[in-house]
């Protein structure tokens, strides 16, 4: 078994007074209670209202508390736990971030998807680059040392939602987006920045809002080479800093750096979840494979009626961190949530809309449903039960209302049949 495939057999070696003092070093805040697991227990059984943190993302990555709300952002969006993430993956989207910050921008989870994506990584799973535009990443420090057996357990309440501990084989991406949909100027900005990868030092990461590990109230941190003041984004770019001096200088009335950025990261409240952010709508429906661009998307819209079909497999490559440690021998293909070796799944589109209410639905149309379940859900979330049975329930009644017309006698009789059937089998007539 590779190096990273021995996820359900690596155990944290920290004892409590070791985590006592990890989260005195880095703010993490003893009413979410940090706790040193068991020494059987891996990173995938937490205690039950428990989530698992990886010391390493924060020694090595540069992941602060509180957590950044881009951060959070991304780890909703992908469904995606923090104890999944490998550190060199979580390095590349903290430096995203900190890149985003020294060009004078609040880092975008469209613009992120745009140089990123998701992949596996063994057991784990990782951010590597895109192939649709600039790398962002010129280089990174490959010492990452020992990691697997550092964590902990912390309250769930540290973050503002459920976490999701991802399925291995759910699909990893949506497409990525393109040109015209982000912002002119921050694209050609951070396509001229690529930097180096490695853990920066507190100075920079308190001064771009990354950070409130600050002890000095009323000064802020300042970068200095050569007897001048250095810009964050100069600091960034350069890939020998070994002559820049650390130093602090007083605080300008009213833009403390610390109390100034705290806005962009997550205290107990202030969150806005995926699904709201401005500029960015969480898909509702399956997507093609992230490379290939010109694939038509479903749509829970009016379409035309062309039955093309649609290709909704999604290609599953060893990341660039995993090759570092073994190479895959095979490609493998994830369809609908199902692993599949050598082979495509080809899935017919559905027309329609699903807007009308039931009295004006036409009942020779066919019924598009716009509900939120995607691939890599599953029935163990009461979210994702609540939304399919919802819908199910008005599938239910549409065919119905196809198979005995108006007959309200008849209809009774037969919905607790239709109730029982499989949502697979409730398409398949609907399409009839």
């Amino acid at each position: 078994m590779g190096a990273l495939k021995d996820l359900a057999r690596s155990f944290s070696r920290l004892t409590q007074e070791e985590v006592d003092l990890f989260c005195l070093e880095y703010g993490i805040d003893k009413q979410f209670n940090p706790t040193a697991p068991a020494c059987d227990a891996s990173i995938d059984k937490p205690i039950p209202g428990f989530i698992a943190l990886y010391c390493r993302h924060f020694e090595w990555s540069n992941l602060r508390y509180p957590f950044s709300f881009f951060v959070l952002n991304l780890l909703e969006y992908y469904r995606v736990s923090f104890g999944q993430v490998q550190p060199k993956g979580m390095a590349r989207v903290l430096h995203f971030e900190v890149l985003c910050r020294a060009l004078g921008y609040d880092p975008s989870l469209l613009l992120f998807r745009r140089f990123f994506r998701l992949a596996k990584n063994g057991d784990w799973f990782t951010f590597e680059n895109t192939k649709v535009d600039t790398c962002l990443v010129s280089s990174m420090v490959t010492t990452l040392g020992s990691w697997k057996n550092t964590f902990f357990w912390v309250s769930e309440s540290i973050i503002p939602f459920k976490m999701v501990w991802r399925h291995p084989d759910a699909v990893l991406n949506d497409p990525e987006p393109s040109e015209s949909e982000l912002n002119d100027a921050f694209l050609s900005a951070i396509r001229g920045c690529p930097s180096r990868v490695r853990p920066f030092p507190e100075h920079l990461l308190v001064l771009l809002g990354v950070s409130n590990i600050w002890a000095k109230v009323d000064r802020d941190p300042v970068l200095m080479r050569n007897g001048l003041v250095m810009s964050a984004l100069d600091f960034i770019k350069s890939d020998d800093t070994s002559d820049v001096v650390f130093e602090d200088a007083p605080t300008v009335p009213d833009e403390n750096v610390v109390v100034r950025t705290s806005e962009q990261r997550f205290g107990g409240s202030g969150y806005v979840s995926v699904a709201n952010v401005k500029g960015f709508t969480k898909s509702n429906v399956p997507k093609p494979s992230t490379r290939r661009l010109s694939r038509r998307l479903l749509k829970a819209a009016p379409q035309s009626t062309s039955t093309e079909p649609v290709d909704l497999s999604d290609d599953i490559e060893a990341s660039e961190d995993q090759a570092e440690v073994e190479a895959e021998k095979e490609k493998e293909l994830v369809v609908h949530g199902k692993k599949v070796r050598g082979k495509k799944g080809v899935a017919t589109p559905v027309q329609g809309s699903s807007s009308r209410d039931a009295g004006g639905l036409d009942p020779e149309g066919v019924y598009v449903p716009a509900w939120q379940v995607k691939n890599d859900d599953t029935f163990k979330d009461a979210a994702v039960c609540e939304d399919a049975l919802s819908h199910l329930a008005f599938s239910v009644v549409l065919i119905a209302h196809k198979t005995l017309g108006n007959s309200s006698s008849q209809l009774l009789s037969y919905l607790p049949n239709l109730v029982l059937m499989p949502s697979t089998m409730l398409l398949l007539v609907l399409s009839t």
